[in-house]
């Protein structure tokens, strides 16, 4: 579909180039390449290889990239499979194909990946991208995806913290909110957590053992901001079984007001239902003879239901 290829040199400049089939590219040392391909065809990749004197094995993986995390030498090269979140964290993720070679990097992606983009324009403003070595490049690639993770991390955060206010609020929708909340973590979760053994693998001193210090430091940072991004998105996870904890403490708080008023209104009723059973007795009592009695019951089962009430206040149960 496309390729796009950025040449970077160690005095802070790039260029973009054209690649031939019937022309390979010669890197100086202070050079890095890097080419980025977006749903190529059999032909691109055939120009690609040629270019840059990739070899078959490499190529061929090219063709028919893997669809999960993982870490493969690849003859000459090094090919790197990871998953690239979207711009939205509940977006399904674009299988990231990374192959790097003597001085050059090989992106490949059947999208567009906002993350490349994005970091395309960044290393375009006079670093020195080509003093890198490709697998510093490689480290810069997993640092820039695990960014990407610390964003959706924070952005997950916030919407805990917004649930936070609902549930002080009991919305009627909010235990609906709590589980579409609760499968979006989880989806960040999941196309976090099996990087662990893809970048465990990278940090292995028999994976490529010719690296030097400074490349070892590189994968061993990227590595352990790996291991915080999952951390802040299990943090995210307590904050909202946080969240849940509040919702629930205030639907019982809730539950609790309403049994205290009907207990309430069930003690003040309770005695003049008791008068008013004794007095409907159907016995033969001079008491029952006299009209008055009847506005002393009644003025008698009002007193008593303001005493009640007003107890109640007292002791501050209403």
């Amino acid at each position: 579909m496309s390729i796009a290829a950025l040449l970077s040199r160690g005095d802070g400049s790039d260029e973009e180039v054209q690649l031939h089939a019937d022309t390979a590219i010669e890197l100086r040392d202070d050079e890095l390449l890097w080419v980025d391909l977006v749903a190529p065809t059999e032909s691109e990749i055939g120009s690609v290889s040629r270019a840059l004197g990739v070899g078959e094995e490499a190529t061929e993986v090219l063709r028919s990239p893997a669809d999960t995390p993982s870490a493969t030498v690849r003859g000459d090269a090094v090919e790197v499979v990871i998953r690239a979140p979207g711009n939205n964290h509940s977006d399904k993720p674009t299988v990231l194909q990374i192959l790097i070679g003597e001085s050059w990097v090989i992106t490949n992606h059947d999208r567009p990946i906002p993350l490349l983009e994005e970091h395309r324009e960044k290393i375009q403003d006079q670093r020195e991208t080509g003093l890198l070595s490709p697998v510093e490049f490689l480290a810069d690639l997993l640092e820039w995806q695990v960014d990407a993770f610390f964003r959706a991390a924070e952005e997950l955060e916030l919407e805990v913290e917004r649930l936070d206010e609902a549930a002080l609020r009991t919305d009627k929708d909010l235990l609906d909110r709590l589980v579409g909340m609760r499968r979006r973590i989880a989806h960040v979760r999941r196309m976090l957590t099996p990087h662990r053994e893809v970048y465990s693998e990278l940090t292995r001193p028999d994976f490529m053992p010719s690296l030097d210090d400074g490349e070892s430091r590189a994968l061993a940072d990227a590595a352990k901001r790996l291991e915080r991004a999952i951390d802040a998105v299990a943090n995210a996870r307590e904050m909202l079984i946080g969240t849940f904890d509040v919702h629930m403490t205030r639907t019982a708080q809730r539950t609790n007001d309403v049994m205290k008023v009907l207990t309430i209104a069930s003690v003040i009723l309770l005695p003049s239902a008791v008068i008013a059973g004794i007095m409907g007795m159907n016995f033969d009592v001079g008491l029952f003879d006299d009209p008055n009695n009847f506005f002393i019951v009644i003025g008698a089962m009002v007193v008593l239901a303001l005493s009640t009430l007003a107890i109640a206040r007292w002791r501050r149960w209403l």
